[in-house]
C-alpha cells in the first residue's frame, strides 16, 4: 500500500529544535503501523531562518512553533503544503493567521492533525487513494482546525455543517440560532435546504427546549410531516443549537452513544471557536478605540516598549509628528530619549525609566528637546499594568511653553512691583518730607528761600518718577527697529547729557538693529553714570569712548557687540550689582539709570555686562550677537 502522498509523506518543523521533530515522527510512524500503511513519513527540522525556499516548497505539510518566525518564513514562498500552528493558545496571532491551515495544542494532537490532513489529499496535486477511511476522531480533529481558521460567525456554521457532513456522512445536520422569542435555523446540510427547517419558539419544540434547558437530547421529531423521524440535539453555548437528523428511510439508523459525543465534541469546537471569534472581537474592537483615542489625541503621544531599559517607540501619533518635528519612520524602534532627551535631563529620564517598569504612573513638568529647540511639557506617562513589573506602556506630552513663558513674565512684572513699591515707599518718601519739612519752615518763619529748597525736592521726586516710569516701560518691547548708526545716535544722547567738560571719543562706528529712541535712552543712562560716578568731583577730568565691532568674552570667544568705556575711577567693590535698580554709590542718585539701560538692552534681546576699563575706569559692553 501507498501512502496518501505515495510511498514518502514529508513534515518539515520550522523550529531549531530537533526533539519535536523527533516525537511527532515516531507518533506519526507508529499510526502508519498500526494502519497496515506501507508508506513513510518523514519530519525534518529546520530553524525558519535556515531552511531554503526549495526544501519549504517541497514539504506536504509545514508545522510553525509558537512564534511568528515561522510565519514569516512561509509568507516569503509560494507554499504547497498545510500549515499547521503548534501553539498553546488557540486565539493568538500565530493561530488565528489565515496562512494557518490547522491549530494543534499536544504532540498527539499534533500527529493526529498531521495524519489526517495527509490522508485527505489537501494538495492540489494527483495522489493516490487514502488506503483506509479515517476514523471520526480524525475527522473531527480536522475539523478543529478547519474551525480554527474562521474568522466569523457565519463562517463557523458553516464550517460546522461542513464538517458534519464529512463526520456523520448518514445523518442531515442544521445550525439554529436564538433571535428573541425564536429559534431561527441558519445553515443546514447541502441536502436540506434551510428554508424547509421550521423555526420554533424558545422553550417549545426540541430546539426550543435546548435552548431554554442547556441540555443534549435524542428524540422523536415532534413535526409529523417531515421527513425526519429522529433528531440529536446539542446545545452551544446559550443561543446556538447543533442538531443531527434521522430520515425515515431507514437509511440513518438509530443514534446511539457514540453518536452524541461525537456531536456534542463537534458542538464544544464550535462553542469554542464563536468564543474565541467573540474575544476576538472584542479585542479588536477595544484595539480599535484605543487606536483611535491614541490618534486623535489633541497632545503628542507615544506608544513605547523597554529594551536593555530604554524606551522603543513602537508608535506615535500625528500631534507628536507636528510638535516634535520628527517622522514615524526616524523614531519608531528607536530609544525616544536619544531624540527628545537634552543632555542636562539624562539623569532624570533614567529616575523615570526606572520608576515607569515598576508599574508607577508618572506626572511631571519635563523639558524636552524638538527640531525647533527646547520647549516645556507636562509629562504623564502610563505603563500597561500598574503597581507591576512593566515593559510598555503610553506616553503623552502637554505643551505648557506658552503657559510657561506668561508665567515667567509675570513673574517679572512682579518683581518689577516690587521694586516700584520699595523705591515709592523709600526713596520718594525722603524727598517728600523734605519738601513737607520746608514748606512749614516757610509757613512758620515767612521765609521764602525755604520754599527753594522744598522746590529742589520736588524736582527729586520728579526725577525719581520719570525714571520709574522708563524703567516700567522698558520691560516691555522695544517695537519696531531699524539699521541706525551707533556714532549718530551716541552723539545725540551726549548732546541731551550734562556732561559738563567731559570728553567724548568714536573710536568704531557700527549698524545696529534697534529702535532707535530707545537706544538712545540706553546710552544716555551709562553717559550719566559716568559723568555722575565715574570720578570724585565735577571738575575732574573725564574721556568716555564708545565703539562698536566685535568683543570677546572671558573665553576668548569673539561676540559682535558695542561698548562705552571711561577713565574715570572705576566700578564700585560690589560691581556686580551695577544693573540692579536702586543700587547706588550716591546719596543724590536714583539707583535706576544702569537698571534702565539693561532693561533695554534685554528688550532688543541684547546681553550688558560691566567691566573693569583698560585705563582703570568702566567699561560697559552690550553683545548683540
Amino acid at each position: 500500500m501507498t501512502s496518501a502522498l505515495g510511498e514518502h509523506a514529508s513534515v518539515l518543523v520550522l523550529d531549531d529544535d530537533p526533539e519535536l521533530a523527533g516525537e511527532l515522527g515516531s507518533l506519526l510512524g507508529a499510526e502508519r503501523r498500526e494502519s497496515d500503511d506501507g508508506g513513510a513519513v518523514e519530519t525534518h527540522a529546520a530553524a525558519p531562518d535556515g531552511v531554503d525556499d526549495s526544501r519549504l516548497a517541497g514539504a506536504d505539510v509545514t508545522v510553525v512553533v509558537v512564534d511568528e518566525a515561522g510565519l514569516d518564513r512561509v509568507r516569503a514562498v509560494d507554499r504547497v503544503g498545510v500549515v499547521v500552528a503548534y501553539v498553546d493558545d488557540p486565539t493568538g496571532r500565530v493561530a488565528t493567521d489565515p496562512l494557518v491551515d490547522a491549530v494543534a495544542g499536544s504532540p498527539d494532537a499534533l500527529s493526529e492533525t498531521v495524519s489526517w490532513l495527509i490522508g485527505r489529499n489537501r494538495r492540489s496535486v494527483v495522489r493516490s487513494a487514502p488506503t483506509r477511511t479515517p476514523s471520526r476522531i480524525e475527522q473531527l480533529n480536522a475539523g478543529m482546525a478547519e474551525l480554527a481558521a474562521v474568522r466569523s460567525v457565519d463562517e463557523a456554521y458553516r464550517a460546522t455543517v461542513a464538517v458534519a457532513e464529512q463526520v456523520f456522512p448518514e445523518y442531515q445536520s442544521v445550525v439554529a440560532v436564538r433571535d428573541g422569542e425564536w429559534v431561527e435555523p441558519v445553515v443546514a446540510s447541502s441536502g436540506t435546504p434551510v428554508e424547509d427547517c421550521n423555526r420554533v419558539r424558545v422553550g417549545t419544540g426540541v430546539a426550543g427546549r435546548a435552548v431554554r434547558t442547556g441540555d443534549a437530547s435524542i428524540a422523536p421529531n415532534p413535526n409529523p410531516e417531515s421527513r425526519f423521524d429522529t433528531v440529536l440535539t446539542v446545545p452551544v453555548g446559550d443561543d446556538v443549537v447543533f442538531q443531527l437528523a434521522s430520515d425515515d428511510t431507514g437509511s440513518g439508523g438509530e443514534f446511539d452513544d457514540a453518536d452524541r459525543r461525537s456531536a456534542e465534541l463537534l458542538a464544544s469546537h464550535l462553542e469554542e471557536t464563536l468564543d474565541r471569534i467573540d474575544v476576538t472581537e472584542t479585542l479588536r474592537a477595544e484595539r480599535d478605540r484605543l487606536l483611535a483615542l491614541f490618534t486623535n489625541v489633541p497632545d503628542p503621544a507615544i506608544a513605547y516598549d523597554y529594551a536593555d531599559g530604554d524606551p522603543i517607540v513602537r508608535q506615535v501619533n500625528e500631534a507628536f509628528e507636528a510638535t516634535f518635528g520628527y517622522e514615524p519612520e526616524t523614531v519608531i524602534g528607536e530609544s525616544i530619549d536619544d531624540y527628545i532627551v537634552p543632555p542636562d535631563a539624562e539623569s532624570e529620564a533614567d529616575d523615570l525609566n526606572e520608576r515607569l517598569q515598576r508599574g508607577e504612573n508618572v506626572r511631571r513638568e519635563v523639558t524636552r528637546t524638538t527640531t525647533d529647540g527646547p520647549r516645556h511639557f507636562i509629562l504623564h506617562v502610563i505603563p500597561i499594568h500598574l503597581d507591576a513589573a512593566n515593559a510598555a506602556g503610553y506616553a503623552i506630552y502637554t505643551d505648557v511653553t506658552d503657559r510657561r513663558e506668561r508665567e515667567e513674565t509675570l513673574r517679572r512684572q512682579n518683581e518689577r512691583l516690587d521694586e516700584f513699591a520699595s523705591i515709592v515707599s523709600h526713596d520718594l518718601r525722603n524727598p517728600l518730607s523734605v519738601a513737607e519739612g520746608y514748606v512749614d519752615l516757610a509757613r512758620e518763619t515767612g521765609d521764602v528761600d525755604h520754599l527753594e529748597k522744598a522746590a529742589d525736592a520736588i524736582d527729586r521726586m520728579d526725577e525719581l518718577v520719570a525714571d520709574l516710569l522708563s524703567l516700567a516701560r522698558e520691560g516691555r518691547s522695544v517695537g519696531e527697529t531699524e539699521s541706525v548708526s551707533l556714532a549718530d545716535v551716541a552723539r545725540e544722547a551726549w548732546g541731551s547729557v550734562d556732561t559738563g567738560d567731559a570728553s567724548l571719543t568714536i573710536e568704531a562706528d557700527g549698524t545696529l538693529a534697534a529702535n532707535r529712541t530707545r537706544l538712545r535712552e540706553l546710552l544716555e543712562n551709562v553717559f550719566r553714570n559716568s559723568v555722575e560716578h565715574g570720578r570724585d568731583s565735577p571738575d575732574d577730568p573725564l574721556s568716555v569712548r564708545v565703539g562698536a565691532g566685535t568683543l570677546r568674552d572671558g573665553d576668548g570667544e569673539e561676540i559682535l557687540g558695542f561698548y562705552v568705556e571711561d577713565d574715570g575711577i572705576g566700578l564700585p567693590e560690589d560691581a556686580d550689582r551695577v544693573f540692579e535698580s536702586g543700587f547706588t554709590t550716591e546719596e543724590s542718585g536714583t539707583g535706576l539709570g544702569l537698571a534702565i539701560s539693561e532693561r533695554i538692552a534685554e528688550a532688543h534681546g541684547w546681553t550688558a555686562r560691566a567691566l573693569d576699563g583698560e585705563d582703570g575706569g568702566a567699561r560697559f559692553e552690550f553683545r548683540t550677537g
